[in-house]
């Protein structure tokens, strides 16, 4: 007879447990046997009877099917039944694997519709059958389709055991199935009888050889055996279970969240469909909708329950009920009648009451109700649900001062998804909220090692590598593994000098040039591989102080000394790569499998890392997947040679498991995944990620599953019907407090989402019983700074704003703790175009002076260069240390298509040099234009194609034409010379330095040849060289003037500075195919311009200032001679951009200021006074030289 103990709490299960094991107690060498569904029940138990009795000893827990399955074998007369069940999935999908490619199988028309699926269509030939037959795409569609097959067989053995027999017996009609004809199922029943035939160990026809036999081997069988925490079970166990209590005890303890009879409960549609089908269509009384339903929210989520109660009703059973009224702790302190709505809530299932008043009566006082008991949340992201989370907890820890993190558990549909956000919001440094925010420790239980395990994650990637294209950033990802970087003895500092190794020898894929044809299936070169690379590198090592060409190979420089090492250790990590990836093709046995993969692990993976932190645990998991497979094939007698494809197929589902064992109550905030039959009480419950069409989840059935097409039987299980359930679960397991999160708002455009739908009817059961309103009008505007909307609890949802920093995220019942998102909030709000002016300064502590001192400053010309080329840039980096370059840049791994930019100017600026030099003793240039192309065309930093060829023979044209115009005015190769000055600048007309008086040293080396100052470069002129030629005839026009009243000495370099007359420009406009020359001479009260350049500079060092160079040129377009007005509409677009031009707000900095287009007429007066002269001299001096220059006519198009 099985003793049940219905309860509504899991705590009452519990001390039940320890009553009947104290009144009652075991024999001394006996344990005490408790099923249990999963670890994470296990664990509460252990954790739970410990604290009860001060130590959990001789228990022993085991999951349904393991401990079941080894009762049967214990009790069956047969000695020969295996340990592990040969109808077990995992064991039953290598049976299925091999059958199906049996020729008795493929030739049998009946079993045409999985032939079809693995082999293909196209089977009519009988040579290209043997072919498909034997490939290894095929054979991994076999095992695939065998491992679903194996599902379902094991799901058949449970809840239609019927149908097997019918099989065995050769009868082919199964009842249920209206919708399908014999013929078309009839292949699965064929397959059964060939796997009975092969091990006839059906576990149904053991289960009966089991129970003739309870009484003649009754010794084996545990004297108590206690059932904990089921919620749902197999008819087919029940019965086994029931005729095992015949003969020892058999304890029931399940969960039950209503005390009265609620197996006749339906839900609401359920009973006015069936009330709708009364003729008269007259409604007695004794049908009333609500005498149905009980309560609705027991009727819609608790169907799984109801019918496993059912179930067991079925049985003769001894009941003894332990049901308790949901109260809070304070309530029962206070000896008040008190509760919260959760409390009420619970108590209506309970006693299968509805709250709600039928629509002809008054809403009691009782439906007024309102508290945070229950709190629904909506948010735009999953990233922003923890973000709410984690500020809601920390509001439930001030509140009540006995809540530990020990008390809290937070589930999710899929952990994985929420996982990243968990770890970013919770497992952060603390001192980037608040020093007086006390710490969240959580840990993340139910994670798949694939996803977890970075060693387990590039295990499962290496395994792929005979389909790879050894990219690498791939193999350099390998390396920033510790396991594997310790392995080959190399450290984070190596590995930055490797990518730089790699970046210069233009490694991109491929690692030799037989493997870049295996994979292009066509001819090709070994440019961009790993050989030609490293070969490079070691060649250059051994042969070259530079950069020589040997052997049709540009040889690098860049390995020294003991670098060396280095460079071997990385040889030997691709040779040891190339040597698995090659050894990986070949087909092997399960054992043979295990042998070379354990080989691998050993060479690939350090069991400790450079840090001295231990990878047992990672490899190990490793490791019993492999010897899982071997046990799995052993068990199936399976000794065929198994395919890579297969291995990673397997492995993969194996790493793709959550671990229910690791992380789960740790004294921490638990995160888990939702899984069925944990309902294990906490304080707060949290459910993140309830969102439509997410939850319930939902199994979409296969095309040849049985089930989905028959009727449903009591007892079957369902994935939708077990998250009902567990939502059911969670509202009666939560103590105090339960919170629901969805994604209720959509990130890009705000629209509403509908949560889950088992939200839904909560919120329509608390709306008609407990008054709360779920209106349309939540906070939805990041922007709306209006207090009472914040409070949008107080309409039932609570509306989260959906940026982290907005305002609104800091009013409203559980304002933020976060203050460095608050201070960016404040930030923004104050980042217009006023604060970004006289306001909002900055001082620099080398200026920090009293105001009677003279400050001396020292700068280069090429600082103002630089600062005038980008303001903001450098007020940002220099400032507040805000640098946006990403300097880690991953390399590439796909060869270049088309000429970089910058390596095409560069180029073009190394074939002038030869050009008009011949002998400079640099690299580039010692061997003349037709050695840089040959150095170009080996770099690897342009494309190998023979469009190539020509672009090189026009870029040799183009510098030709060039150089002859630079020869003309003689200013080729000029010399460099110093050039330094003095600045006296008055300090109080200066925002940067408090002083009367500012000395500025200037000091700069200018390119002067015959009277001139040079530049010319190979590429049309920009705003920036504008600038350049500005400024420096500036700075020689003040050094002149400074050289003769203070009687500088005369020096050569003195001499041919005093006799520089004008500053001269020559750029090549690769567009238009001609020269462009600038000219600047005798600029007008030059000193006074080049102290307002200073004292902007200084302005620039305390505000940010949106001067720019490109912005200019457009400020200063003219049109007929004329200047296009600026307009607001006009600086928009620049601001913007469009398809074929970058705007300015696409500079990360100017962003960053500016997050808003700024309005021109703030910046204009700045705008104009640097830059206006200087575009009236430039555009001067460029008129009057023009007759003068002519370009030769444009060589054909490219």
């Amino acid at each position: 007879m099985i003793h049940l103990y219905p309860a509504n709490k899991m705590e009452n299960l519990l001390l039940l447990l320890n009553k009947i094991s104290q009144l009652s107690p075991l024999g001394v060498f006996n344990q005490e046997v408790i099923v249990v569904q999963n670890a994470g029940m296990q664990h509460w138990l252990n954790l739970a009877i410990a604290q009860e009795r001060g130590i959990s000893m001789n228990m022993r827990y085991a999951l349904p099917a393991q401990f079941l399955w080894k009762l049967i074998r214990s009790l069956a007369s047969d000695e020969k039944v295996p340990e592990q069940s040969p109808y077990s999935r995992e064991v039953l999908c290598w049976r299925i694997h091999a059958l199906l490619a049996l020729d008795s199988v493929v030739e049998d028309d009946d079993f045409s519709q999985a032939t079809h699926y693995w082999r293909g269509e196209n089977t009519t030939d009988e040579e290209d059958n043997n072919t498909v037959n034997d490939s290894k795409h095929a054979q991994l569609k076999r095992y695939q389709l065998a491992t679903q097959l194996a599902d379902l067989y094991e799901q058949y053995l449970i809840f239609r055991p019927q149908w097997l027999d019918n099989w065995q017996q050769g009868n082919f009609e199964l009842d249920g199935l209206e919708k399908i004809s014999a013929s078309e199922h009839k292949w699965q029943g064929k397959l059964w009888r060939l796997l009975i035939a092969q091990l006839p160990y059906n576990p149904v026809e053991l289960m009966h050889d089991a129970i003739a036999n309870i009484q003649d081997k009754k010794e084996l069988i545990p004297p108590r055996i206690s059932f904990f925490g089921l919620n749902t079970m197999a008819p087919m166990w029940l019965n086994f279970i029931n005729a095992l209590s015949e003969h020892v005890e058999v304890h029931f303890f399940h969960l039950n969240p209503c005390f009265s009879y609620w197996g006749d409960v339906v839900t609401e549609k359920y009973a006015l469909n069936k009330l709708s089908q009364w003729s008269d269509g007259v409604l007695p009384e004794e049908l009333d909708v609500h005498s149905y339903v009980g309560n609705p929210l027991l009727a819609n989520l608790g169907q799984q329950g109801r019918e496993f109660i059912s179930m067991l009703q079925d049985y003769s059973t001894i009941d003894v009920e332990l049901f308790e009224q949901a109260k809070s702790a304070q309530a029962i302190s206070n000896n008040n009648d008190v509760t919260s709505v959760l409390h009420q809530l619970q108590n209506d299932i309970l006693e299968l009451s509805d709250a709600r008043s039928p629509d002809d009566e008054a809403i009691t006082p009782k439906a007024v109700q309102h508290d945070d008991s229950i709190v629904i949340t909506s948010c735009h992201s999953a990233l922003r649900e923890v973000q709410a989370l984690h500020d809601y907890l920390l509001h439930q820890f001030n509140q009540d001062k006995s809540l530990t993190p020990k008390d809290i558990l937070v589930m999710c549909p899929q952990i994985e998804q929420y996982a990243p956000y968990v770890n970013a919001v919770f497992t952060r440094g603390w001192q980037d909220i608040a020093g007086e925010v006390p710490p969240l420790p959580c840990s993340i239980a139910d994670r798949s090692a694939k996803d977890s395990d970075p060693l387990v994650a590039a295990f499962t990637e290496l395994l792929t590598l005979p389909d790879s294209r050894f990219g690498v950033s791939q193999l350099l990802s390998f390396l920033r593994l510790p396991a594997m970087a310790n392995n080959f003895s190399i450290n984070g500092e190596d590995l930055a000098k490797i990518s730089a190794w790699l970046e210069q020898a233009t490694v991109h894929w491929g690692l030799d040039l037989t493997h870049k044809q295996s994979l292009l299936g066509q001819q090709a070169n070994a440019s961009f591989t790993w050989q030609q690379g490293l070969s490079r590198l070691l060649r250059g090592f051994a042969y070259a102080d530079s950069e020589q060409i040997y052997q049709q190979q540009l040889l690098l420089s860049n390995v020294e000394g003991s670098d060396s090492i280095l460079l071997g250790q990385l040889m030997l990590f691709i040779e040891q790569l190339h040597y698995f990836s090659e050894n990986l093709q070949r087909s092997r046995t399960a054992i043979q499998w295990q042998t070379f993969l354990l080989e691998q692990l050993s060479h690939l993976f350090s069991r400790v890392d450079a840090d001295n932190v231990s990878n047992e645990n990672s490899l190990m998991v490793i490791e019993q997947a492999i010897a899982g497979l071997v046990e799995h094939c052993h068990h199936a007698h399976f000794e065929d040679d198994i395919s890579l494809l297969i291995v990673v197929d397997y492995l993969s589902q194996h790493f793709s498991q959550g671990d229910a064992s690791k992380q789960f109550m740790v004294g921490q905030v638990t995160f888990c995944s939702m899984l069925p039959m944990r309902s294990i009480p906490f304080k707060v419950i949290a459910v993140l990620g309830l969102n439509d069409g997410e939850f319930p989840r939902q199994r979409q059935a296969l095309g040849f599953d049985l089930m989905s097409l028959s009727k449903a039987k009591l007892g079957d299980r369902s994935r939708r019907g077990d998250d009902r359930y567990l939502f059911l679960e969670a509202i009666i397991s939560s103590r105090n407090s339960l919170y629901l999160s969805y994604q209720g708002r959509n990130i890009k455009n705000n629209n509403e989402k509908q949560p889950s739908l088992v939200v839904k009817e909560l919120m329509e059961y608390l709306a008609q019983g407990y008054g709360w309103q779920f209106s349309e009008e939540q906070l939805t505007s990041d922007n709306n700074n209006d207090d009472t909307n914040a409070e949008s609890n107080q309409s039932g949802i609570y509306q989260l704003a959906m940026q982290a920093f907005s305002p609104n995220n800091y009013r409203g019942t559980w304002p933020s703790f976060d203050a460095n998102w608050l201070a960016l909030g404040q930030s923004s709000n104050s980042d217009n175009d006023e604060s970004m002016g006289e306001g909002s300064t900055l001082a620099i502590e080398s200026l920090a002076v009293t105001p009677e001192q003279t400050v001396e400053v020292s700068l280069s010309c090429q600082q103002l260069i630089r600062f005038y080329q980008h303001p903001a840039k450098m007020f940002a980096q220099q400032q507040l240390n805000l640098y946006f370059e990403n300097h880690d840049v991953l390399l590439e791994d796909v060869e270049p298509f088309s000429v970089n930019h910058l390596q095409s100017y560069l180029l073009r600026q190394d074939l002038l040099s030869a050009a008009l030099t011949g002998t400079i003793e640099s690299p580039s240039n010692k061997d003349g234009s037709e050695q840089v192309i040959t150095r170009a065309h080996l770099s690897g930093k342009f494309p190998d194609l023979p469009t190539t060829t020509n672009l090189f023979k026009d870029y040799q044209l183009d510098v030709q034409q060039f150089s002859e115009e630079i020869s003309k005015v003689n200013c080729e190769n000029p010399e460099l010379i110093d050039c330094n000055l003095v600045l006296d600048i008055d300090g109080t007309e200066v925002d940067g330095p408090s002083a009367q008086k500012i000395r500025v040293s200037l000091n700069t080396k200018l390119a002067v040849k015959n009277n001139l100052l040079v530049h010319y470069r190979s590429s049309s002129a920009k705003a920036k060289d504008k600038f350049v030629m500005y400024f420096q005839q500036l700075v020689v026009q003040v050094w002149q003037d400074q050289a003769i009243a203070n009687e500088t000495n005369i020096t050569d370099d003195n001499q041919r500075l005093q006799q520089v007359t004008e500053t001269i420009g020559l750029y090549f406009n690769t567009k238009a195919q001609k020269v462009e020359q600038f000219n600047v001479a005798n600029i007008a009260d030059a000193k006074s311009k080049l102290i307002n350049l200073v004292k902007m500079f200084f302005k620039g060092q305390q505000q940010v200032l949106l001067l720019n160079g490109e912005l200019a040129d457009q400020v200063f377009t003219k049109k007929r001679g004329q200047l296009v007005e600026m307009t607001q509409a006009r600086f928009e677009g620049l601001w913007i951009g469009d398809m074929s031009t970058r705007g300015l707000s696409d500079d990360d900095y100017l962003s960053y200021f500016w997050p808003e287009c700024p309005q021109y007429h703030n910046h204009q007066a700045d705008i104009e006074f640097i830059y206006q002269d200087l575009y009236q001299v430039v555009a001067k001096q460029a008129a009057k030289k023009a007759s003068k220059t002519t370009a030769k006519p444009s060589k054909e198009a490219k």
